[in-house]
């Protein structure tokens, strides 16, 4: 079954990947694509550190903490939850 973006693209005639082309991200949607993206590229976030945008706030899921002003490197394949809480703006690069 297609999605409704998918279908109301078809009825357009227009492909979803030049809607996607169309559409301005803002730098945290920006790192959070280049996040989820990373499970299939991991190699190229290496390096990269993240920590809480709220500092009084934790996050926590099996293999992976952040508290505090902690700064860390993501899990080689992160968990759609971890992925969530970055575009969501909860966890930012560092």
């Amino acid at each position: 079954m297609a999605s409704k973006k998918t279908q109301q693209t078809e009825a357009q005639g227009v492909e979803a990947k030049d809607v996607e082309k169309n559409v301005e991200l803002s730098d945290k949607e920006k790192a959070a694509l280049e996040v989820s993206e990373s499970a299939a590229q991991s190699e190229e976030q290496s390096g990269k550190k993240f920590k809480l945008a709220d500092p009084k706030t934790s996050y926590q899921e099996a293999g992976f903490t952040l508290a505090g002003e902690q700064e860390k490197e993501l899990p080689e394949y992160p968990s759609d939850q971890l992925v969530a809480r970055i575009r969501s703006g909860f966890i930012v690069e560092a």
